[in-house]
């Protein structure tokens, strides 16, 4: 009985040394064959397998709406009023410009600026205040303005170099000289700046103008009738290459009154140099 059960051991185990170590069909020792898993297999049988960066598709991304924003407002501003920047100017050139000896006489640019600066000798020695605060060049705009100036240079010059700073982040300006493309209005500076040397000498102020409506002006007159009398609005659509400041000396003949149509506007004017083209900006009668 117990060599039958030896036996029988015996065979059980050469049997299964045989199965193992049998050659396969190609002559080589048989290997355990594997199956590879795809990653949809592995999602149904183990479920979704998390990424280490998700990937959305650019057609599946929901994109903030953009708000559209004027380009004035790319322009660096401070606080400063039109009439103490002038002033200010004034001061730093002591009224004494003589013209640039390279300057080009047939330069239509070359406008009234540096003459009537330098023939108002009258206020050579004037004390100029503007807004209760003594007459100091200062900023960097006000001292590059008075350079330009003293050297005689042309209007076309000074607009050049005054855009190229403000482009370059390098000075600030008043926001009322700020256009609806975000350049400097450096037309509306000089005559500011001629305009309180001559008041200062003893000249007249500028006198309110008479402006046309229609024919492509963009201004627009309405009458309005109420109960009790007529009141008559004007309207003014922004063009390209307005400022506010060019838009006051325009309806009222001075800068320094842009705040009658700041005020009036303040629903969609959010500071004086957020101007846009088209924006169409209600103008009070003084």
């Amino acid at each position: 009985m117990i060599r039958s059960v030896v036996a029988l051991f015996v065979f059980a185990v050469a049997l299964c040394g045989y199965i193992v170590l049998r050659p396969s069909e190609s002559g080589r020792t048989a290997s355990i064959e594997t199956t590879a898993v795809t990653r949809a297999q592995s999602d149904s049988i183990l479920g979704p397998v998390p990424d280490a960066i998700a990937v959305t598709p650019a057609a599946a991304i929901i994109q903030a709406p953009v708000r559209n924003t004027a380009p004035s407002l790319g322009v660096l501003t401070d606080d400063a009023e039109m009439a103490q920047t002038a002033a200010n100017v004034l001061a730093g050139l002591g009224l004494n410009v003589e013209p640039h000896p390279n300057a080009q006489r047939s330069d239509p640019m070359l406008e009234m600026t540096a003459g009537v600066l330098s023939g108002i000798g009258a206020v050579t020695g004037k004390k100029i205040t503007a807004g209760g605060k003594p007459a100091s060049a200062e900023s960097a705009l006000e001292l590059l303005v008075v350079q330009a100036l003293k050297e005689g240079q042309s209007d076309s010059y000074i607009d050049t170099i005054v855009n190229e700073a403000a482009r370059a982040g390098t000075i600030a300006v008043p926001q009322v000289l700020v256009t609806s493309d975000g350049k400097v209005d450096t037309s509306v500076l000089l005559s500011s700046i001629i305009t309180q040397a001559q008041i200062a000498a003893g000249g007249a102020a500028p006198e309110v103008p008479v402006v046309p409506s229609g024919d492509g002006t963009g201004v627009e007159v309405r009458v309005v009738q109420r109960a009790t009398d007529t009141q008559q609005y004007r309207f003014y659509t922004v063009s390209r290459g307005d400022s506010l400041g060019a838009i006051a000396v325009k309806f009222y003949g001075s800068v320094d009154k842009y705040g009658v149509i700041y005020e009036a506007n303040r629903a969609v004017l959010s500071s004086p140099n957020a101007i846009q083209v088209g924006q169409r900006l209600a103008i009070p009668n003084l």
